[in-house]
Parts: structure tokens; sequence; C-alpha cells
């Protein structure tokens, strides 16, 4: 059984893209072909005079591989996998070959020996899209495997497709990055011992490790809504990117790492609606995406509308908004008219007649949907009270009746002298008590309510129902042709015998009649009755007539 080491992504701590390693086998002059091709592309490509690949030995890979985080150069802490697990892969004899080459996965871990004496070890690796590729490695055991690596097209093509970028090296950790900008495609990772040509030590105990990681432009950034009021940009970018928000070229804020699963919020100033915000997320090895836009919208809610006094009589309702926002006038939740205030904030919005007392709630709502406070008022009272109807009123009342607005005060009035107020029942009904009022007196009743409306005037003429009193007599006797006398002012006088009715006329203003007769006999009783313009009648008076 083979002894492994542990590379995984993991202990790496690795966050970014996929990775991959191989083995191969070959002998004789294809091993020296393939010495010949590695060496000639080290000597073209790798910075600072490199020509040869390095030895990993003496530790396992999980502590070189520790070690080898730390340097700034390398920064793997910042890669990614696609799968929460990372495959451990060993290397399928004979795969000495391009033809014959293992697959290895990006993302996975490959162990390897190099046995017998000019094996080869080919792995192939498929490159999903335009990238940056690194290969790792590192040898294990008694110290026997120089170890060589490279990444190279089949049948070592060489072109524009692949492109050395040079190396990374940590002597400490004898762990080894190569870098290579590589197009989507097939490549192979080929493994051998670089001290093949001088001996064979290699035990079953040796055995070297290696992986590539796949490197991409980040995706583009989510971003989340932004209105005027945020003081934090969210969303989502590649995990463990570097998020930067920016209006224009300035950069809002301090650029912050996306989380282990790519969400990420950076602090900002409040900005202005409508400003485009961009927000571009940065890998370790500083690609940087296409910039995730988005438009500041307004999030500050209109004020609170002015309202005008709305009445009872009212079929619009006036006042001042926020310039071109939508205002709705409601009842309680039901809605009685809505309509767009004007560029300088005015508005008028039709609504059906309401009840005095109801509470009206206007709303002003913005084009980027904030609501205002409501703005409210109260329907005032401007209809009068019906004129109340009053029952008679004679000479003889102290209290005058009749019906009225329920609630409302009724006011009774001689002239402009007041008799009485009262305040009309539930039902509307009233009685207010007042001084008896002499017959003819013209009384004004109104009625007042709450809001201080008050009515039209009922007017009412105090009736006479007190009858004149008795007529005095002069003396009458059997020559007279005239009965004469006082009675009250303006009441018509009539005399009669028996029922018979022998004439009449009407008072003076000083209450003198004089009625008209024919003689009557010696001890004929004639009475004198006064009635008034009212039709009250008087109690009769009596006169026995005398002899001449």
């Amino acid at each position: 059984m083979m002894k492994k080491g542990i590379l995984s992504l993991a202990t790496l701590g690795l966050l970014a893209s996929p990775f991959s390693f191989t083995t191969a086998h070959a002998e004789g002059n294809y091993y020296n072909l393939l010495k010949k091709k590695s060496e000639s592309h080290v000597e073209k490509l790798l910075p600072k005079g490199a020509k040869e690949f390095h030895t990993f030995n003496g530790l396992n890979l999980k502590s070189h591989l520790t070690s080898f985080t730390n340097k700034p150069s390398i920064n793997l802490s910042n890669y990614t996998t696609l799968d929460n697990e990372i495959e451990e892969l060993d290397e399928q004899e004979v795969n000495d070959d391009f033809d014959v080459a293992n697959d290895l996965p990006i993302g996975a871990n490959m162990y390897g020996q190099l046995l017998p004496l000019y094996d080869v070890d080919i792995y192939k690796i498929v490159v999903p899209t335009d990238g940056k590729i690194t290969l790792g490695g590192s040898a294990f055991g008694s110290e026997n495997i120089l170890l060589a690596m490279g990444i190279y097209q089949k049948d070592f093509v060489e072109d524009n497709k692949l492109i050395d970028l040079g190396y990374d090296y940590d002597e400490d950790s004898d762990l080894e990055q190569q870098y290579y900008q590589a197009k989507a495609g097939t490549y192979y990772v080929v493994a051998w011992d670089d001290d093949n040509d001088e001996y064979d030590d290699n035990t079953e105990d040796d055995y070297y490790g290696v992986y590539t990681l796949l490197n991409v432009v980040p995706s583009k950034p989510t971003v989340n809504k932004v209105d005027s009021n945020d003081l934090v940009v969210t969303g989502k970018a590649e995990a463990g990117s570097t998020v930067t928000v920016k209006n224009g070229s300035t950069v809002l804020g301090t650029p912050t790492k996306a989380t282990y699963n790519g969400t990420y919020s950076v602090k900002i100033p409040v900005q202005k609606e409508g400003v485009t915000l961009s927000v571009y997320a940065k890998d370790f090895v500083g690609n940087t995406s296409v910039a995730g836009t988005t438009k500041v919208v307004d999030g500050i809610a209109p004020a609170k509308p002015t309202v005008n006094k709305v009445d009872n009589n009212d079929v619009v309702v006036t006042g001042k908004a926020e310039a071109n926002s939508t205002v709705t006038v409601k009842n309680g939740s039901t809605v009685l008219g809505s309509a767009k205030a004007t560029s300088t904030g005015t508005y008028s919005v039709k609504i059906p007649v309401q009840k005095a007392g109801v509470t009206l709630s206007v709303y002003a709502k913005d084009a980027a949907g904030n609501t205002s406070v409501a703005g409210t008022t109260k329907v005032v009272d401007v209809i009068a009270p019906a004129k109340p109807t009053v029952n008679r009123v004679d000479n003889n009342d102290v209290v005058v009746t009749g019906k009225a607005e329920a609630g409302s005060t009724v006011a009774i009035k001689r002239g402009t002298t007041t008799l009485a107020t009262v305040k009309a029942t539930t039902t509307g009904t009233f009685s207010a008590k007042i001084a008896v009022q002499a017959a003819g007196t013209k009384l004004t009743v109104t009625a007042k309510d709450a809001a201080g409306n008050t009515s039209v005037a009922t007017t009412v003429t105090v009736v006479d129902v007190i009858p004149p009193g008795k007529p005095t007599i002069n003396k009458v006797d059997d020559n007279d042709l005239k009965v004469t006398g006082k009675a009250e002012k303006g009441s018509v006088v009539t005399v009669k015998k028996g029922t018979t009715v022998l004439g009449s006329a009407t008072t003076n203003s000083s209450g003198v009649y004089s009625v008209s007769i024919k003689a009557q006999k010696k001890g004929t009783v004639i009475s004198v009755t006064a009635k008034d313009k009212a039709g009250n009648t008087s109690a009769a008076a009596t006169y026995t007539v005398v002899k001449h």
C-alpha cells in the first residue's frame, strides 16, 4: 500500500478555482525527450535565472503547504474550491503517454510514484474557461525523488494557448508552484524524477503529490437594491474576493472581503437618488470582475402632505405634497380618490361629499414607491340645521315647544331679546320656558349645531286666547235707537234680545261703542258681548230697557 501525504485544499485553505495533479511513465528516449522539452521550457520562461525545478523533501505535504501559505507571494488562502470535499487520487499505471494519461479533475489531489527508472507520469486536465493555472507539487519519503514537473499541450505543441508565467519556490517548505496562462482546452501535467540519468535510487516509500488550481476572472457581482438612506451595499460575489464599491471613479468606503459563501457587505456614505454604483470583485491574483451596477433609488418618503379645510359640502380635497407625487385620500381604509400633485406640489383630489366629523387621511407616494405619513383633517360641519318647527304659542303659554336638529341649541327671541335657550333632545324635540307674551307678539326660533351653524329662523305670533272683558252698557230707554258703552278696543260689540241680534259695531281706539237698534219696549232685557280679533267672545252684559 502506498504511503500518502495529505494534500488537501482544506489544509491549504485554498479559495479560488479548480486544481489537478498528474503522473505518467516513460522510458529511455521518451524520458530524455521530456527532460529536454522541460529544461528548454524552464530555461526560457522561469524568472530569476532558474535553470531547473526544485526538490521537495523532508516533510509531509501538509506541513509544506501550511508553511507555504504564509508566503505573501503565493497567498493560497484566497483560493476557492468548487466542491466541499477534495478528491484524493492515486495514479493508475500505465499513464506514461498522452493517450493513456490519467484523468485529473479540477479540484483534486494526485499522489504518485516514479518507479522504475525513467518512469514518467502524465495527467490530463481539462480547463473549462480561459484563466491562470497554478501547478504545485512536492516529493516525500527518503529524499530520493528530484521532482520535475510542468504543464504541456499534447505532443509538446507550443503556441499562445499556453504561456508560462514563471514560478514561486519556498525553500523552507520545499513547495514549488508554477503559473501558466491558458485558454480553455485540454492540457497535460507531466511529472518525472530529474535524477534518472544518474542512477535509480527510488523505493516504494518515495512518492510525490501534485495539484493544479485554475484561476479565472470572478463573475460579475450581484448587487441588492440600494436606496438613498442606505449605509451599506450588499450582494453576492466570488467567495473570498475583495469587493469594492465605486461612484464613478471614486471608491466608496473600504473594500471588503466576501464571505466563504460569497455574501458581502460594504459600508458606504449615503448616496443621492439616481447615482449609479459599480461593484467589482477582485480575486487574490488580481483578476477583477466586470462591474455589477445598481442605481440608487429614492428611499426617502415624501413629507406629510398639508390638507386644506374640508367641509361636508366639499367634493374636492386640496393642499400641498411632494411635487409630482401621487396623492391619495382615504376615509379609514376606503380610498376616496387620488390625483397627481403638480410640479409645484399643489393637489386637488375629487371625493364624494363626506359627513361632518369624518377624519380623512391624505398620503403622498413618490415615483420610487415611498409613501408619506398621512396628513389628516376632520370634515367640518358647514350645513346649518333645518328651520325648526314651532307649536302654537298663545298669550297664556309659559313654554315654547317644537322640533329641531337633534342636539342643536334652540334659541327663542322676541326681537333681539332672548327669552330662552334649550338643547334639543336626541330625537330633536325641545321645550323652552318663557314668560307669558302678549297676544300678537312675534317670536323667532333658531337652532344652532355644534359647529356653530345657525338655522333660518321660524317666526311664530303669540295667539290671543283671552276673551275681552264684559262690556259696560249705558242707560237704554224705550225711545233709544242706540246702545252705547265701553268694551275692549277694536272688538266687535253685538247687542241681542234673547238670541236675536239687534245690531253690532266695532269699538273705537278708546273702546267706546255705539250700536244702532230699533226702539225696545220697557222691560226688554238686552245682552251685549264683545268679540276680539282672535275670535274670543266676552261674557254677556245685560240691561233692562226703562221707560222714557
